[in-house]
């Protein structure tokens, strides 16, 4: 009896604790950057032009200061679903209640890791002072206002990489609520393995938490933004399907620098990034250091050994070949078991339903990218 209780004790232990796990949920602030006025101190709300003296009804612009976005494009239907919006009406994903009720309660998803949706291009701002500023009040307005009201909300705590100083404080101090499971770093024009994210890296690895990239809406379009291949795109369409290449540039410069080597226990997680490009950058990248080692002599090992023990990505947007059979091999050589989680991109419009996204992979995996990779990903944070 000893023995069987033992064993059911075991099987409990390792038994995943959440079934799903959605890691990429983008909350919308209801009045804009104004909704960050009481996270504020009364000499930063000037400075950004947030104080009392603007009105939240004034009509056109509703603050002074505005985060880099992508506005060159249009999507004609929008790039929220219009579904999303609250019974009063309010913007889509701006009612934590409601899009608990819709996406957590309507899909069955455990935990759902939050990635601001309107701080994504804070990289792209010129003054690292004014990024700072927001990405300090954003995190404090997320916890209230997200994680208190449901516990199933995690998320990345945002900070300003243009003062990797000043980013690696806000980790050390915004990280102290477990809720944040990791940073969010909006992108800029240097790229991830440069020694100037060092500090920001140090401080994650330090807590114990993940570094995650996102598409910021303005690769190609800002100066201090990601610049895309062959200058600006002409088409929505066009700039929206590039967008991979900036992660393929960041994944290999995360590698041949030796970040992984300088943070052994460092993890990256490229969301909305996709996955057909993964095998082309693995191949190429151990094809090309075992050939041009004496430049990178820190690359102690392949480089597709690092990106699998350091690197995960997440589903949306899902490759759809006509074969199925081509999608399981891409997931085989990106080693999917270990490096994929999934990821629903809510309320975003090219939202991936988790009853048809895991239908799709392997039997086998599909319980490994639903939760237990994330689980792993996140630690006892989740």
């Amino acid at each position: 009896m000893t023995e069987l209780l033992d064993q059911a004790a075991a099987d409990e232990a390792v038994a995943p604790r959440y079934s799903l796990v959605d890691c990429d949920v983008h909350p919308i602030m209801r009045h804009g950057m104004t909704d960050l006025r009481p996270f504020l101190s009364p000499a930063a709300q000037r400075r950004l032009g947030l104080d009392e003296r603007r009105s939240l009804t004034t009509v056109g612009h509703r603050e002074a200061v505005s985060i880099p976005r992508n506005m060159l494009y249009v999507n004609q239907a929008g790039v929220l679903r219009d579904d999303a919006r609250a019974p009063d009406g309010s913007s889509p994903c701006s009612d934590p209640a409601f899009a608990a009720e819709q996406l957590l309660d309507g899909n069955g998803i455990d935990r759902a890791v939050l990635i601001g949706g309107e701080v994504l291009g804070l990289g792209a701002m010129p003054d690292p002072d004014a990024a700072a500023m927001i990405a300090s009040a954003y995190n404090d307005w997320m916890a209230a206002t997200w994680f208190d009201a449901d516990e199933r909300y995690r998320g990345y705590l945002v900070v300003g990489a243009q003062d990797p100083q000043l980013a690696a404080q806000e980790i050390r101090r915004a990280e102290k609520d477990r809720r944040f499971v990791g940073v969010l770093l909006p992108l800029t024009n240097i790229l991830m393995g440069q020694r100037h994210y060092y500090p920001i890296y140090e401080a994650a690895a330090e807590a114990g938490i993940p570094v995650a990239v996102h598409p910021n809406s303005g690769e190609g379009i800002f100066r201090t933004s990601p610049p895309m291949a062959g200058g600006t795109p002409t088409y929505y369409v066009e700039w929206h399907t590039g967008l991979s290449q900036v992660f393929q540039a960041n994944v290999t410069s995360l590698v041949v620098h030796g970040v992984f080597e300088r943070f052994p226990t460092l993890k990256v997680v490229i969301t909305e990034g996709g996955l057909g490009w993964i095998p082309d950058v693995m191949w190429r990248l151990d094809k090309n250091v075992k050939g041009l080692r004496d430049e990178v002599p820190w690359v102690r090992r392949l480089p597709s050994e690092y990106l699998v023990d350091h690197v995960r990505f997440t589903t949306q947007p899902m490759p759809e070949p006509k074969r199925r059979s081509h999608l399981h091999t891409l997931l085989e050589i990106a080693h999917a078991e270990r490096t994929l989680m999934f990821s629903s991109d809510y309320p975003h419009w090219d939202f991936d339903d988790p009853r048809h996204v895991l239908k799709t992979l392997p039997e086998a995996m599909r319980q490994r990218v639903a939760s237990e990779n994330a689980i792993e990903t996140y630690g006892d944070r989740l």
